[in-house]
């Protein structure tokens, strides 16, 4: 058979929408996907699941399979770490991972209001409601404090509104809970779904991966937009070495974030079988 009779086919598991800080709505991620000529994405927002439903039906229509994901703020030690969570069939519905996220989105809400006073005592008026309107989900995070900063005119731009106040060390940062690696792992794959570190590139959590795996770790974020060579090279060496999935995606969050776009990662279908067959579904 020629190559041509089997094109490549090739997907992005790491994605992100409005429903946590992307630009696409969950359609126009699945939209511009098709138009790439993506076979498969996962979406995997920041501690939700809400554009799920949304991201499915628009898969079904144009064609895309959309995996069913979510990108959870946790930490190893004092370090904070996020873990990607890949759910094959119904299993992304669990009641208890859905409380789960939910105490999560809760907490980004409190964080935000700490946020706005931190800012008020700094005399900047600002209040949570300017920040409710800079996200049309519903879920509120960091983001849309810059956003809203921005608006009311108190900076030029967002990365302004992170280095003068949103950054760690600065005078409105407001740290913020997160849960242990490992109680992530566990709450993943107990709602049925596999557990893969992102973009370990971007953290010094090297030594901790093999215990991560341990726990039940299923698999390591290789291939991302950020990743040097070297890195690309060092974590497949270790997904390897340890025997877990190897996995990869551009982190896409729109068209907000220089280099991460959707295309600038394009992970072989094979590995999203080896995940469905780690999974226990079929496709």
């Amino acid at each position: 058979m020629s190559s041509a009779a089997h094109p490549a086919r090739f997907a992005d598991l790491h994605l992100h929408t409005r429903y946590s800080d992307g630009s696409f709505t969950p359609r126009e991620l699945v939209q511009h996907a098709a138009r790439l000529g993506f076979s498969a994405i996962a979406v995997t927002d920041h501690d939700t699941i809400n554009g799920i439903p949304e991201a499915l039906a628009a898969g079904k229509e144009l064609g895309v399979e959309v995996i069913p994901g979510v990108e959870i703020t946790s930490r190893c030690e004092a370090q904070e770490l996020h873990m990607l969570a890949y759910f094959f069939g119904d299993s992304w519905r669990d009641a208890n991972l859905r409380a789960v996220l939910k105490h999560a989105s809760r907490v980004r809400e409190e964080r935000a209001m700490e946020f706005v006073k931190k800012l008020n005592a700094l005399g900047i008026a600002l209040t949570i409601e300017d920040v409710r309107v800079c996200s049309e989900s519903g879920t509120v995070g960091r983001p849309h404090v810059a956003m809203a900063l921005l608006k009311r005119g108190h900076v030029s731009s967002v990365e302004e509104a992170f280095t003068r106040f949103l950054k760690r060390g600065k005078p409105a940062y407001v740290e913020r809970y997160r849960m242990e690696a490992a109680e992530t792992i566990g709450h993943v794959t107990r709602a049925g779904g596999l557990a893969v570190i992102a973009h370990p590139g971007l953290n010094t959590l090297d030594e901790h991966i093999r215990d991560m795996v341990a726990q039940g770790m299923a698999g390591i974020e290789v291939w991302h937009s950020r990743h040097s060579t070297a890195q690309t090279e060092r974590y497949l060496k270790m997904s390897e070495t340890l025997g877990v999935c190897a996995t990869g995606g551009s982190d896409c969050h729109g068209s907000g974030r220089e280099g991460m776009l959707l295309g600038r990662i394009k992970l072989p279908c094979e590995r999203v079988e080896a995940l469905r067959a780690l999974s226990g579904t079929k496709a």
